[in-house]
Protein backbone atom coordinates (compact mmCIF):
# COMPACT_ATOMS: atom_id res chain seq x y z
CA UNK A 1 0.00 0.00 0.00
CA UNK A 2 1.30 3.30 -0.85
CA UNK A 3 0.48 6.52 0.65
CA UNK A 4 -1.88 7.81 -1.73
CA UNK A 5 -4.02 4.44 -1.44
CA UNK A 6 -5.83 3.09 1.53
CA UNK A 7 -7.64 0.08 2.14
CA UNK A 8 -11.42 -1.32 2.97
CA UNK A 9 -12.37 -3.93 4.30
CA UNK A 10 -16.20 -4.81 3.18
CA UNK A 11 -18.38 -5.44 6.03
CA UNK A 12 -20.72 -7.18 3.73
CA UNK A 13 -18.51 -9.86 1.27
CA UNK A 14 -15.24 -9.19 3.76
CA UNK A 15 -13.34 -8.67 0.84
CA UNK A 16 -10.03 -5.82 0.95
CA UNK A 17 -10.20 -2.93 -1.53
CA UNK A 18 -7.12 -0.60 -2.42
CA UNK A 19 -8.64 2.59 -3.33
CA UNK A 20 -6.92 5.32 -4.64
CA UNK A 21 -7.42 8.50 -2.37
CA UNK A 22 -7.61 11.45 -5.00
CA UNK A 23 -9.90 9.82 -7.01
CA UNK A 24 -11.67 6.94 -5.98
CA UNK A 25 -10.61 4.19 -7.63
CA UNK A 26 -10.05 0.44 -6.90
CA UNK A 27 -6.53 -0.27 -7.47
CA UNK A 28 -6.23 -3.40 -5.83
CA UNK A 29 -8.73 -6.54 -5.16
CA UNK A 30 -8.57 -9.09 -2.87
CA UNK A 31 -11.03 -12.33 -2.80
CA UNK A 32 -12.75 -13.47 0.63
CA UNK A 33 -10.30 -16.01 1.63
CA UNK A 34 -12.28 -19.57 1.16
CA UNK A 35 -11.91 -21.27 4.72
CA UNK A 36 -13.12 -24.97 5.10
CA UNK A 37 -14.92 -25.58 7.70
CA UNK A 38 -13.60 -27.01 10.88
CA UNK A 39 -10.26 -26.82 8.89
CA UNK A 40 -6.98 -24.85 10.94
CA UNK A 41 -6.69 -21.21 8.60
CA UNK A 42 -2.90 -21.60 9.55
CA UNK A 43 -2.64 -24.65 8.42
CA UNK A 44 -3.66 -24.16 5.23
CA UNK A 45 -1.68 -21.01 4.72
CA UNK A 46 1.05 -23.31 5.40
CA UNK A 47 0.10 -25.79 2.86
CA UNK A 48 -0.82 -23.08 0.01
CA UNK A 49 3.05 -21.73 1.06
CA UNK A 50 4.80 -24.63 0.54
CA UNK A 51 2.91 -25.41 -2.49
CA UNK A 52 3.96 -21.66 -3.93
CA UNK A 53 7.60 -22.33 -3.01
CA UNK A 54 7.87 -25.23 -4.59
CA UNK A 55 6.13 -24.32 -7.49
CA UNK A 56 8.60 -21.30 -7.65
CA UNK A 57 11.37 -23.63 -7.27
CA UNK A 58 10.56 -25.79 -10.16
CA UNK A 59 10.67 -22.52 -12.02
CA UNK A 60 13.76 -20.84 -11.04
CA UNK A 61 15.59 -24.48 -12.01
CA UNK A 62 14.11 -24.67 -15.15
CA UNK A 63 14.36 -20.85 -16.28
CA UNK A 64 18.37 -21.44 -15.93
CA UNK A 65 18.10 -24.94 -17.67
CA UNK A 66 15.76 -22.82 -20.48
CA UNK A 67 18.33 -19.92 -20.80
CA UNK A 68 21.18 -22.24 -21.56
CA UNK A 69 19.11 -23.84 -24.27
CA UNK A 70 19.17 -20.45 -25.54
CA UNK A 71 22.39 -19.55 -25.22
CA UNK A 72 23.32 -22.56 -27.28
CA UNK A 73 20.86 -21.67 -30.01
CA UNK A 74 22.00 -18.71 -30.05
CA UNK A 75 25.81 -19.32 -30.27
CA UNK A 76 25.01 -22.39 -33.05
CA UNK A 77 23.24 -19.48 -34.95
CA UNK A 78 25.87 -17.30 -34.79
CA UNK A 79 28.49 -20.10 -36.63
CA UNK A 80 26.67 -21.13 -38.93
CA UNK A 81 26.58 -17.31 -40.12
CA UNK A 82 30.09 -16.91 -39.58
CA UNK A 83 30.73 -19.85 -41.54
CA UNK A 84 28.62 -19.16 -44.12
CA UNK A 85 30.24 -15.50 -44.51
CA UNK A 86 33.63 -17.34 -44.61
CA UNK A 87 32.62 -19.87 -46.96
CA UNK A 88 31.40 -16.70 -49.90
CA UNK A 89 34.40 -15.14 -49.76
CA UNK A 90 33.41 -11.29 -48.69
CA UNK A 91 35.81 -9.56 -46.62
CA UNK A 92 34.36 -6.40 -47.06
CA UNK A 93 33.67 -4.40 -43.78
CA UNK A 94 29.70 -3.59 -43.35
CA UNK A 95 28.64 -0.21 -43.86
CA UNK A 96 28.96 1.76 -40.07
CA UNK A 97 25.92 3.96 -39.26
CA UNK A 98 27.88 6.52 -37.15
CA UNK A 99 29.58 6.96 -40.99
CA UNK A 100 26.74 7.74 -42.89
CA UNK A 101 26.21 11.55 -40.94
Amino acid sequence: MSEGTFLVDCPCCKVRIEVDRKNGKVLRHWEKPEVKEGADPMQEAIKKMKADKSRLDDYFSNAGKTMEGKKKELLDKFEKEKKRIEDSGDTSRPINPMDLD
